[in-house]
């Protein structure tokens, strides 16, 4: 029998669609600042900010919330979504949406925190990586709302002329740009800065003094960038818009630096989940994450109140919960958040772990992918495609006995001489690939 709290919980964070416009300045007030970044100054500032509410509730006119996304890659992972979460948070208060695609400053790449050049990306690779991004984030944020704005900052960008570029820039001292830290390492290693990089933090204001929004949204490693918002439409005579910015998400090992903090969420790093992947798999790799990084990405990932999230955390802690149910809820919650909430797909991919996992776990899940043998094509072959991990990969898992097949009762570890049979001679054999990737040759 699920326990009381959690099935409570649970209720609210599946429920996105919940109409929040009903809440006060002050109620709205205190869910925002409940996610804002635990770094100083994560909002420019918060009393300025209950004023804007305020404000907009008495004239009933929502505020304008920026948000830009650079396209430099065709995936999302969920570490990128902790503001599109929040963003659909304003959302459903009521205030208006404008989102921008950077596709602008995508050829030019965004150097926060780098200390190495982003190669440049063409006008070509930026439309393909558009073409996947509408979808990713339309998982998170109801992108079919009329109200929403969208842009692509080229939009403006490549209508601006030098003169006026001139008028804005002058003002900007280049001694201020340097201050930046990722700026100063590569400097010191020896790593050049493009005129292009050292601009993109003025291009991105500009996209503030072009749209006028009240309040913009970012990760932390976008400080300065949003500063520099403030700046250039202050520089503007406009009002400054108020930055919030969030937490970066931890990745999914726990892995900290030599400083102590976690490390961040990062595909060169592997430590990622992509917010296409499939549920069973989305599901399974946050029940394999430490317990310390659950209750970050509660706060970051979910829509939980502090309030529930201490109560939540006393109960594990009490022993009133098991920790394996908390972080049960949350797979629930981040496979519903990112599978536009649906109940079908959620238990699905508990069913399947529970299969491979639980304590009614079968030799066979029903997720066990059925491949048709290929004619001349090896074991080793036939496993890389349909795991979609490499040949070179392939072969150090089966090094490590993580490549098995079904020998009667149990898995035993495939050889490395296994791997160069031809599929055909496999046909019929069930091989589990990791933990959770089930094949079996048809």
């Amino acid at each position: 029998m699920q326990n009381i709290l959690i099935r409570s919980i649970e209720e609210k964070l599946m429920n996105p669609e919940e109409d929040l416009t009903y809440l006060t300045a002050e109620e709205q007030f205190k869910r925002i600042m409940d996610k804002v970044s635990d770094l100083p100054d994560a909002v420019t500032s918060g009393n300025d900010l209950l004023d804007r509410l305020r404000k907009s509730k008495k004239d009933g006119i929502p505020l304008k919330i920026k948000f830009g996304i650079d396209p430099t890659g065709p995936e999302i992972h969920i570490g990128h979504c902790v503001s599109l979460i929040n963003l659909r948070l304003f959302q459903r208060m009521g205030h208006k949406i404008v989102l921008v695609i950077g596709d602008f400053t995508a050829m030019i790449g965004d150097p926060s925190g780098r200390i190495e050049d982003r190669p440049p990306l063409t006008e070509e690779q930026v439309k393909i990586n558009m073409a996947t991004y509408e979808e990713q984030a339309s998982r998170i944020i109801n992108l079919k709302d009329t109200d929403i704005e969208r842009y692509c900052n080229s939009s403006w960008m490549n209508k601006i002329t030098m003169k006026n570029w001139v008028e804005i820039i002058k003002n900007i001292s280049v001694s201020q740009l340097m201050q930046r830290e990722d700026f100063r390492k590569r400097l010191n290693i020896g790593v050049g800065i493009s005129l292009a990089e050292l601009e993109y933090a003025l291009f991105m204001g500009y996209d503030s003094v072009s749209l006028k929004p009240d309040i913009e949204l970012g990760g932390v490693d976008q400080f300065l960038n949003l500063h520099m918002c403030r700046q250039m439409m202050e520089i503007s005579k406009l009002k400054p818009e108020i930055i919030i910015t969030y937490n970066l998400l931890s990745g999914t090992t726990g892995v900290k630096d030599d400083q102590g903090r976690l490390v961040k969420m990062s595909k060169s790093k592997g430590n990622y989940i992509p917010i296409v992947a499939e549920p069973s798999d989305m599901y399974g790799k946050v029940m394999s994450i430490p317990d310390e990084v659950m209750w970050i990405w509660f706060r970051e990932l979910t829509e939980i109140t502090s309030e529930d999230l201490k109560d939540l955390k006393s109960e594990v802690e009490e022993g009133i919960i098991h920790p394996k149910e908390a972080k049960q809820l949350l797979a629930r919650v981040i496979v519903g958040t990112f599978n536009y909430f649906d109940k079908g797909i959620v238990a699905a991919s508990e069913t399947d772990f529970n299969q491979k996992f639980g304590g009614k776990s079968v030799l066979i899940p029903e997720s066990t992918q059925m491949v048709n043998y290929s004619e001349g094509k090896s074991l080793k072959e036939v496993l890389s495609k349909e795991s979609a991990i490499s040949k070179s990969e392939l072969v150090r898992l089966v090094q490590q006995k993580g490549v098995r097949m079904l020998i009667g009762e149990n898995y035993e570890p495939v050889s490395i001489e296994d791997l160069s049979k031809q599929s055909i001679e496999c046909k019929g054999n069930i091989f589990r690939v990791g933990k959770r990737k089930y094949i079996k040759i048809i």
